[in-house]
């Protein structure tokens, strides 16, 4: 099949020869424009000058005397023509969105050479068009009429919505004024110059003086003043018209893409039939498979396996004189994933739609930088900004490479002393985090602030490159970094420049807004092969080009064709009477696109995402094909299923090498390190468990949170009860005592904010408390209360001491001596009884069955407090032999509850559940266990296994490596 563009090619060279070299063609893009002079190229017999190649585009603003004005100008302009026309004093923040929709509008309308005035009628004059709708249909009077009661569906005295009514009474008035104060600058947005230049090709006054013959090729759906310029350049006698309406497709009147066909043909005939020339009949009909692939880079990853498919059947070689295959991408997040997708034996690629600069690294820190700007804030008189939006900062991989090591430092010392508010101050120990963490305050500081953090950037980036100019790869990552921040760079000047140029004053927030918006604009282009090669590009880039091979991504219902509708002032109803755009108008070039696209294609393969949250059905033009069309081609579907199989895992166990046992030497006698009963506890648990966080010492990465964490709560919680009880050691304790201690409330205050200080924000510096921190405080100062209310009812009672510490040698039957550590929270004294009671802020078990169920690791509700308090009473009882020892668990969540009790029970009593009062009788059994469980831990034949029963899994931080 012949493309397009190289039937005209060949026609126009047969009729013309070398002539065509004063001609000037008009293209809907200037890619388009390359194929065709790579065509021309090829069918010329000899060398010859290259015809002038432009863009419809181009062609409108070189017969015109304006130029376009960029977005953010447009905005300025028009809201200080709104302002004046209005008298209202709204902000330029709270008019941005209205402003977006008046350009959006007043393009339109200058496109579709619609009358303005009429157009922008004001709201008065549109009630009265709502009362008198004679000359309307039914369906138009209710569609005006829902117009106007769902617009904006809020409240009459809402702000927003009376905004919109004071805009719609001077619309006229404000376009009018917006074009002209363009206009005495020598500026115009696209459709005012479009409208120029038609208005003046209606009058006859529109030179066209230096072009011999215009050819427009390719066009579709052009706008009324598109057409105003084709009908003068008709009658010029200088204009030839082509259009791709070929396809049966496209010519089938009851498909969309057909709706311009009739008129184009009938109004812009072309001078030559290229029909013949322009054979798409194949021999074999087109082969359309769809695949559907429940991931969004899954897509990408299956162009893959289409692209080596089409390597090994020889349709990508080096050596075709024009692209064959290309692959088109309705959505454009899709490009990167694409481009690591292309196989290596693909050598040359060329991009066409370019890289967002809105997804770049750069970008995202600005508007990082933005989020700072907005949570500043003043703590004890010192500014600092919130810790969430401090971390990111310095973990961007642009600051790092900027500011090195200390931003980890600063990171690592955020994490550690739990700064929930970053001083300032802290975060000025470099030029570049000082001018990030600078609070703006103005619109002339602004500016000045990114561009120097931006130059900071690029110099960084500069450095890194020449250390390693060695490596080609990083060299490459490099340039991309650096034009992503000279764009970024330039993004920013425009704006201060306009606003300079304009008087313009914004708000911070406001100023980041049209920087998001511009930035939305701009895409960096890549470097590749033009005319050869893989041709990666958008849907509208492909405008009257063929290729063999079509790879079709992300053809969900929705995004092709897009479902996206602009936001208007301009009713449906009105906007049809008026012959503005419509969601007819883009529903009929998207399917103009699609079939037109596909109309010379020998291979048209559609992925699609089959993910339900994501949409899941595939294009309607899919449908249409397979249902309307289908003996015009040979259509399959498949769905690519991830192969997902569920082995059992592998059974984990770590043996004791002399490395290990390296290792646990460190807890005997002479290492640096300790056991306490919690570490104990997770060897029971999971030996596994046991060995990554206590022999090696691993843990995950520390998380800073705003919120008081478990043992955040337990620790506060513990140091309240230690320091209310500190008056009263060795003392006998009275109910009257715990009273007095109740009614001090202002001493309980103090010690929990204390608590706060040392637990919670790590510091010696006592503050205020407020918000969800005051309603924890005073959660735990109802424990406190009910604590002490509960050991009421157990005096009198002698106080011995809070938090007993013991590090100790315990020496084991196989002569090794083991390092036990832990803390006692509370040691009491009544009736020659002494209490070893341990605070557990949680709930759990008092009882237990069997001194070998402490120790039981198949046992998943084995009592791990109580095996933690016989712990700490078998080493009290070392250190005081003669002592009758009373081991007790506090449960704080049982702690309110009426038959609230602290003591232990054997329930395996030969007698019956007993209490505890005695630790002696069980010392002997506890100790053997105790000997059994640590010899195991330090034998080297027991090898570190995964836990029995699965339970330790639920909170263990090592379950990726593991995967029990």
């Amino acid at each position: 099949m012949t493309p397009f563009l190289c039937s005209l090619a060949r026609t126009y060279y047969r009729n013309f020869g070398s002539r065509v070299s004063d001609f000037t063609f008009v293209f809907p893009n200037r890619r388009a424009g390359r194929f065709f002079v790579k065509y021309l190229a090829e069918v010329a017999s000899g060398p010859i000058f290259s015809p002038r190649i432009i863009s419809i585009a181009d062609l409108f603003g070189e017969l015109a005397e304006l130029q376009t004005a960029d977005r953010i100008r447009q905005l300025f302009v028009l809201y200080r023509c709104y302002c004046k026309v209005s008298g209202s004093n709204e902000t330029f923040d709270q008019f941005i969105f209205w402003g977006e929709m008046l350009l959006n509008d007043f393009d339109d309308v200058d496109k579709s050479m619609a009358d303005a005035r009429q157009v922008f009628r004001n709201i008065q004059d549109l009630r009265q068009l709502d009362a008198d709708l004679s000359y309307l249909s039914e369906e138009q009077i209710d569609a005006i009429r829902r117009f106007w009661t769902n617009f904006l569906p809020i409240s009459p005295t809402d702000d927003a919505k009376q905004s919109f009514l004071e805009i719609w009474e001077v619309l006229h008035l404000l376009y009018t004024d917006f074009r002209d104060c363009l206009r005495s600058e020598g500026w115009g947005y696209e459709g005012m110059i479009f409208r120029d230049v038609a208005e003046l090709a209606k009058r006859s006054e529109l030179s066209l003086e230096g072009y011999e013959r215009l050819v427009f090729v390719g066009l579709n759906g052009q706008s009324k003043a598109e057409e105003a310029l084709l009908t003068y350049a008709r009658k010029q006698g200088i204009a030839d018209f082509y259009w791709d309406y070929a396809s049966p497709l496209v010519r089938d009147d009851d498909n969309p893409a057909s709706l311009f066909v009739k008129n184009n043909e009938t109004k812009f005939p072309s001078e030559f039939d290229i029909s013949a020339e322009d054979e798409i009949t194949p021999v074999q009909k087109p082969v359309v498979e769809a695949i559907g692939i429940p991931s969004f880079v899954g897509q990408a990853k299956q162009v893959y396996t289409l692209l080596d498919e089409l390597v090994k059947q020889g349709e990508l070689k080096d050596n075709h004189l024009v692209p064959n295959t290309a692959i088109v991408l309705a959505d454009e997040n899709l490009l990167l994933p694409t481009l690591y997708s292309i196989p290596t034996e693909i050598e040359k690629i060329n991009v066409t739609m370019g890289y967002g600069l809105a997804n770049s690294s750069v970008v995202a820190l600005l508007y990082q930088l933005a989020e700072v700007q907005k949570n500043f804030r003043t703590v004890n008189g010192e500014l600092g900004v919130y810790f969430r939006f401090v971390l990111p900062i310095l973990s961007h991989n642009q600051v790092v490479k900027s500011v090195g090591k200390l931003a980890d430092d600063l990171r690592r010392d955020i994490l550690k002393n739990n700064r929930l508010v970053v001083p300032v101050s802290q975060l000025s120990a470099s030029p570049l985090l000082q001018l990030i963490f600078t609070p703006l305050t103005d619109s002339e500081q602004i500016p000045n602030v990114l561009k120097k953090i931006l130059q900071s950037l690029y110099q960084s980036v500069s450095y890194q490159k020449m250390e390693d100019e060695s490596d080609t790869t990083d060299a490459r990552s490099a340039d991309i970094e650096q034009e992503f921040i000279v764009q970024c760079y330039r993004a920013v000047n425009r704006i201060a420049d306009t606003m300079r140029e304009l008087e313009v004053q914004v708000q911070v927030d406001v100023f980041f807004k049209l920087l998001k918006k511009l930035i939305s604009n701009i895409s960096v282009s890549f470097e590749g092969e033009p005319l050869s090669g893989l041709q990666v590009m958008g849907v509208l880039e492909t405008r009257a080009l063929d290729f063999d091979n079509l790879i079709l991504l992300s053809m969900n219902e929705g995004v092709f064709p897009s479902k996206r509708g602009a936001n208007s002032f301009i009713p449906y109803n009105l906007r049809r009477g008026f012959g503005l755009p419509t969601y007819e108008f883009q529903d009929s070039i998207f399917a103009y696109h699609f079939y037109r696209l596909i109309s010379r294609a020998k291979r048209i393969t559609m992925l699609y995402d089959t993910r339900a949250d994501k949409g899941g059905e595939i294009s309607r033009y899919f449908h249409q094909i397979k249902y309307l069309y289908s003996k015009h081609f040979d259509i399959c579907e498949r769905i690519v299923v991830y192969q997902v199989e569920t082995k059992e895992n592998q059974y984990i166990e770590v043996q004791k090498t002399p490395e290990v046992m390296a290792k646990l030497q460190d807890f005997l006698q002479g290492g640096k390190r300790s056991l306490s009963a919690s570490a104990i506890n997770q060897y029971l648990d999971c030996p596994l468990q046991f060995y990554f966080g206590r022999v090696c010492n691993l843990s995950v990465d520390e998380e800073l949170t705003d919120k008081v964490e478990a043992n955040v709560f337990g620790s506060i919680y513990h140091y309240v009860m230690e320091n209310l009880y500190k008056r009263l050691e060795k003392k006998t304790v009275t109910a009257d005592a715990l009273k007095a201690l109740s009614t001090d409330s202002k001493k309980v205050q103090l010690l929990v904010k204390e608590g706060f200080a040392k637990y919670y924000f790590k510091t010696e510096k006592v503050r205020d408390l407020s918000g969800q921190l005051l309603l924890i405080a005073k959660i735990i100062e109802k424990y406190v209360y009910q604590t002490l209310k509960q050991d009421q009812k157990h005096t009198p009672f002698v106080y011995v001491r809070s938090e007993e510490e013991f590090d100790e040698l315990y020496l084991l039957p196989s002569g090794a001596e083991v390092k036990l550590k832990g803390f006692i929270d509370r040691v009491d004294e009544k009736d020659d009884t002494t209490r070893i009671i341990d605070y557990k802020t949680g709930t759990g078990e008092l009882s237990f069955r069997s001194v070998s169920e402490l120790f039981d690791m198949e046992n998943g509700k084995r009592p791990k407090a109580v095996l933690q308090v016989f712990l700490y009473a078998l080493m009290y009882a070392r250190r005081y032999p003669t002592a009758r020892i009373a081991p007790s668990i506090y449960f704080l969540r049982n702690i309110f509850k009426s038959d609230f009790s602290f003591n232990i029970e054997d329930k395996g009593a030969e007698k019956g559940a007993e209490r505890v009062i005695d630790f002696e009788k069980y010392k002997s059994d506890f100790q053997e266990f105790l000997n059994n469980c640590l010899g195991e831990i330090f034998s080297p034949d027991v090898p570190f296994r995964q836990t029995v029963t699965g339970k330790a899994c639920a909170w263990c931080e090592f379950t990726e490596i593991c995967r029990k």
